[in-house]
């Protein structure tokens, strides 16, 4: 087993990763002076041009840039601040909602809560995606009469949309969190001694609920990135999608520069400039990869705290039973 100090070390680097990069995110995106670096043509020192857009990655343009000149790299670190900024946000709402409706439903023994257990597994096995597709496609897809909510109106109700859309699989897992630590016998001792439901899940279900809700949360986080991913897939952008209707214009194309935006935009420059579209995937999978190197740690602390305790535990029994022998043959002895 890995000793705590491994899980604690890989915590702190994953987390500060994740902060570095929102912190270095939000600083640019506050620049008085932050346009995006454009370069159409390159030049030798005779003034010769030797290249156009798009650059492949190099050391001057570390993840290339896109077709109208703009560097990835600028692009990538503007649109982190919203991607993950997003994510965050909206799990810590879904979370909120489904940890009230999971440790009601954890102590409640209404017949209803087999049926609403039912139901809400049934989440489990439809994409998400596709339920936030059907119910986003109105308020986020541009009509041929232009838009009749303003941005941020658009936002707010992504943002709620996607956190209601992620809380009856968050609920279920809470709830069997909490039915599992009810079915615990020191519950029951509790119980016996008249503990009412609110005293036994303050002094008992929380304290060893809150590190498994430290668990779940990164979890969250990582299903909504997916979730946003697959709609920039689906030409649903975060914010809204600007559509042209007029001949001979622009595709649909994001109005805030974020990174489900960027992969939506450019998945068809896979077999042609390919950096375009790897770019933003290199960054969502990397913020994957970090979150679920959280949930490892954290996991591994739980797990570690849980192992030493049990040894703690059998220790002591061990000295019990010694000192029981001892005393048993001091009273032989003596007799």
């Amino acid at each position: 087993m890995k000793t705590a100090a491994f899980y604690r070390i890989g915590f702190i680097v994953c987390t500060s990763s994740i902060l570095l990069l929102l912190i270095s995110s939000l600083i640019y995106n506050l620049l008085p002076d932050n346009d995006i670096p454009q370069m159409l043509l390159l030049r030798n020192d005779d003034g010769r041009i030797i290249g156009d857009a798009p650059f492949a990655p190099s050391w001057q343009f570390p993840f290339g840039t896109d077709r109208e000149g703009y560097d990835i790299g600028y692009k990538l670190l503007e649109g982190a601040i919203y991607t993950i900024g997003a994510a965050i946000i909206i799990s810590l709402l879904s979370f909120i909602v489904a940890f009230g409706i999971g440790i009601f439903g954890g102590f409640s023994k209404f017949r209803v809560k087999s049926f609403a257990h039912k139901f809400f597994t049934a989440f489990y096995f439809i994409p998400q995606s596709i339920i936030a597709y059907n119910i986003l496609y109105p308020v986020i897809w541009e009509p041929m009469e232009g838009f009749t909510t303003t941005l941020s109106e658009r936002i707010v109700i992504e943002v709620l949309v996607l956190a209601l859309i992620t809380v009856p699989t968050t609920s279920i897992l809470i709830s069997n969190e909490t039915e599992q630590i009810l079915s615990e016998e020191f519950i029951a001792s509790a119980r016996v001694l008249g503990g009412s439901p609110l005293f036994i899940f303050y002094k008992h279900v929380f304290p060893h609920l809150k590190m498994r809700l430290f668990i779940i949360y990164p979890k969250i986080v990582i299903q909504m990135l997916l979730i946003i991913a697959h709609l920039g897939f689906f030409t649903l952008y975060f914010g809204g999608t600007d559509v042209c209707y007029t001949p001979f214009c622009h595709p649909p194309k994001p109005f805030i520069q974020e990174w489900s935006g960027m992969m939506g935009t450019s998945y068809k420059e896979l077999g042609l400039s390919w950096w375009i579209f790897m770019g933003p995937l290199l960054c969502f999978t990397v913020t994957i990869l970090l979150l679920n190197g959280i949930t490892k740690c954290i996991a591994g602390l739980v797990e570690h705290d849980r192992y030493q305790r049990k040894q703690k535990s059998c220790e002591d029994e061990t000295h019990s039973f010694e000192s029981d022998s001892d005393q048993e043959r001091f009273i032989l002895l003596k007799n």
